[in-house]
């Protein structure tokens, strides 16, 4: 954890869990600021998030994302709640930073049935497997996505436990 000057909490999640919500919320109860990763990405970087991805790959994004956490940690004086993608703890670079700030992750006590549904509802989307192929083809593929976060959730739950 950090000290009381610069506290920090990361909000993310599973797919089609609310993540932008919970942050929200958990800002609102501690009368912090929230603050939304991608919006602070596309500001700084001057283009979209799905533009980012489409001239540079996830490897660019993940890069962006990395660079942009890394100055929040930097800049906190205070309370600050960040909301972020449902794949930003895959890099490990941004994990190792964030890990060193509070972690909720949202989702984990919501059906599978209900995340596929709000999964399927989310608006600009940039997992490509959600935009091709027939609903069944879309549903397997958000069910082993969401079988890989829970893996990467579950890896995360014991790195807490280490710091």
């Amino acid at each position: 954890m950090t000290d009381s000057k610069q506290k920090l909490i990361f909000v993310t999640g599973y797919f089609g869990a609310p993540i932008a919500e919970v942050a929200s919320d958990i800002a609102s109860s501690k009368g912090w600021p929230v603050c939304d990763l991608d919006a602070r990405i596309e500001e700084t970087d001057g283009r979209s998030i799905a533009r980012l991805c489409m001239m540079g790959g996830e490897h660019a994004y993940r890069n962006a994302e990395f660079e942009e956490v890394s100055r929040i940690c930097e800049e906190a004086g205070g309370g600050l709640v960040v909301a972020c993608g449902d794949g930003i703890l895959y890099d490990d670079d941004s994990r190792g930073l964030i890990l060193q700030h509070e972690v909720v992750i949202t989702g984990e006590d919501q059906p599978l049935e209900e995340l596929w549904e709000r999964a399927r509802r989310t608006e600009g989307t940039y997992h490509a497997f959600m935009k091709f192929g027939t609903e069944a083809e879309k549903r397997a593929k958000f069910e082993e996505h969401h079988a890989r976060q829970k893996a990467l959730f579950e890896q995360v739950r014991r790195e807490q436990t280490s710091f």
